[in-house]
């Protein structure tokens, strides 16, 4: 459960679905191929493991694997739960704020984490850009690391739009509910 006392919408652990059809689309992409690369990360693991004990054989690159499959996980799940508000929250002052001053608190908050997944977005695509200039990859797969980090990129700008698409949507949730 998310303890989230003042939407109850919210404790079914999967958020608030966006309403907005593009919003749709791209929280439905992204949590599907993190479901995809998630299954191909069991499956690489369940082989690599299978192939330990019983063939003594290890998959030689299942260390790598696993570290940019999570990576790609990671920022491809990060959208969704800008999105549906299922981050971490302490909330030590929730009931403390209500009507105009809460919309005020949310906005703010909202805004301070819009801004620095935004901030993020940028320095990581200086470091992608780097990454990619200097041809750097990984050592046994020889994969471009340029490509999570640019996936990384597109995760956080994209999280910095959805945060502001659901703080807006919640607002326009609480003026049709105080009307």
């Amino acid at each position: 459960m998310t303890g989230n006392t003042e939407n109850p919408a919210l404790e079914d652990d999967h958020g608030r679905p966006p309403e907005n059809a593009v919003l749709k689309v791209a929280d439905t992409l992204c949590m599907t191929a993190a479901g995809i690369v998630l299954l191909g990360m069991m499956a690489m693991t369940f082989a690599d493991v299978a192939g330990r004990y019983f063939l003594h054989s290890p998959l030689g690159f299942a260390y790598e694997m696993t570290q940019l499959a999570m990576a790609t996980v990671v920022f491809l799940a990060l959208p969704s739960v800008a999105l549906r508000g299922l981050h971490i929250t302490v909330g030590l002052f929730e009931n403390a704020f209500s009507g105009w001053v809460k919309i005020v608190r949310d906005g703010l908050i909202s805004g301070g984490m819009a801004v620095c997944c935004g901030y993020i977005a940028v320095r990581l695509a200086r470091l992608a850009g780097r990454f990619d200039s200097f041809g750097e990859v990984t050592s046994v797969l020889r994969f471009p690391i340029g490509y999570v980090a640019w996936l990384g990129v597109g995760a956080f700008a994209l999280s910095a739009v959805m945060i502001v698409a659901a703080y807006f949507a919640s607002l326009r949730d609480s003026m049709r509910a105080s009307a």
